[in-house]
């Protein structure tokens, strides 16, 4: 149906992605240029997801800068900001207000800089009212890499990364696979620990983790940048520094996995390690153990791009059919894998980028689903359908422990694996079967 309106949007805007961004570097500060319920609404979406404090600046636009504009109120955020917590970087982002008002941030920061800043201030222009807060996480990486990456003196034998908004326990497991194989690497961004930190009972205002900022300086040095589930910002480094660029799915599941190390094989010249490979089995075996509850299922899927992609071959890998897959964002890269997956495995699916969860509604109401994954945002629509929901992605905010999903690697594929099996046991074990209701003993055990 073509709709001019979106209804219940799956998205989030632009600034949230930004913020995403500069949380995954070391002593960053984000500070939204905008309204104060603009940067509210940043700390209770990532704070209700990830369960950790997350402090965002604001510079406070009201009435009055609405009409003179906003340059004032910005340089004293940034000021504010540098005197009480004197981070090393602060991320200017802008949103909304401050988009439609017409305040130029880079020449507003260029102002600030000359008069002498102690901290690195990156501008990004975000307009929350277009694209989604995957688009905003490129401009921020994009962004960032421009005005901290330094130019190249000794390539070292390394590979740059940047994974994408990704939960930290997929982050986290990105990492181990590199370290088992051996191989130098530094992520661009890093939320790791910074977004499921340990309790010390210290308290902090910046962040603490991440990727410091005189190892992203020293991107140029790689010898290839990591791009996952289509994100972008490695091509400042290529078009900049002839840096090779090479974009890979999330590797989560089988095929994706192995392709990944696959990919570090080749460009290390490495092996994979015997730890790797015995993960791998137990996912293979993982598969066989769920194929008599998985095979024949539809599913309908609902999460950001990359999710999306790397799910739907999962649950191909699986032998269950991926009926629909949706995304909030609009992706070429969605378009381009869900098209592959589709010719690859010989299937068809109903597959839209830039959707809602007003869409999905629509399909599920009248499609036989068994499943669904998506984030929270999906929960109502699988209630009134009496389908199942499987949350991943982002936000998860109705549920304990979302900074712990994991479904990259073998082992995510393995939790991947269990969780879905069960959710359809669960739900779907006595279908099909009566439990006969014969008094005789030696019949009361039949099932027919």
């Amino acid at each position: 149906m073509n709709r001019n309106i979106t209804i219940n949007p799956g998205r989030i805007c632009q600034p949230l992605g930004a913020v995403m961004a500069f949380l995954g570097v070391r002593g960053a500060m984000p500070l939204i240029h905008g309204s104060q319920g603009c940067s509210t609404y940043m700390r209770f979406q990532i704070t209700r997801h990830f369960r950790e404090p997350v402090n965002i600046a604001s510079s406070s636009l009201n009435e009055a800068t609405v009409v003179y504009g906003g340059e004032k109120n910005l340089l004293k955020a940034i000021r504010t900001v540098e005197e009480n917590y004197k981070p090393e970087v602060i991320g200017v982002i802008s949103g909304c207000l401050s988009e439609t008002i017409g305040d130029d941030i880079n020449r507003i920061v260029r102002i600030y800089r000359d008069a002498g800043s102690e901290s690195r201030i990156i501008p990004v222009s975000t307009p929350g009212f277009k694209g989604s807060h995957v688009d905003g996480y490129d401009m921020a990486v994009t962004s960032i890499l421009r005005s901290i990456a330094g130019d190249p003196s000794d390539q070292i034998e390394r590979v740059n990364v940047i994974n994408g908004i990704m939960s930290p326990a997929d982050t986290y497991e990105l990492k181990s696979i590199l370290r088992s194989m051996g191989t130098e690497f530094l992520m661009i961004t890093d939320t790791s620990e910074s977004l499921d930190e340990p309790f010390n009972g210290d308290p902090y205002f910046i962040t603490r983790h991440g990727t410091p900022i005189s190892k992203i300086e020293g991107a140029s040095n790689s010898m290839a940048t990591l791009s996952l589930g289509g994100c972008k910002g490695g091509r400042v480094l290529e078009g900049r520094y002839g840096i090779k660029n090479i974009g890979l799915e999330i590797p989560a599941g089988l095929e994706n996995t192995d392709r990944f190390i696959g990919k570090l094989m080749e460009l290390f010249d490495a092996s994979i390690s015997p730890s790797l490979m015995r993960d791998r089995g137990r996912l293979i075996d993982a598969m066989i153990d769920a194929h008599q509850y998985t095979y024949g299922r539809n599913v309908a899927i609902f999460t950001d791009p990359g999710y999306a992609v790397a799910i739907t071959s999962m649950v191909l890998e699986m032998g269950m059919t991926p009926s629909a897959v949706f995304t909030g964002s609009e992706s070429i890269y969605f378009n381009e894998k869900i098209s592959q997956l589709q010719k690859e495995y010989g299937f068809k699916c109903m597959a839209m980028s830039g959707a809602d969860i007003f869409d999905l509604q629509s399909y599920i109401s009248e499609k036989p689903i068994d499943v669904l994954i998506g984030n929270s945002y999906c929960g109502r629509a699988a209630e009134e359908n009496g389908i199942p929901l499987m949350r991943v992605g982002f936000p998860v905010y109705d549920r304990l422990g979302s900074q712990r999903i994991r479904i990259a690697g073998y082992s995510g594929g393995i939790e991947f694996v269990d969780s879905l099996t069960n959710l359809i046991i669960e739900r779907y074990y006595d279908e099909g079967y009566e439990i006969s209701d014969v008094s005789d003993a030696d019949e009361s055990c039949c099932i027919r």
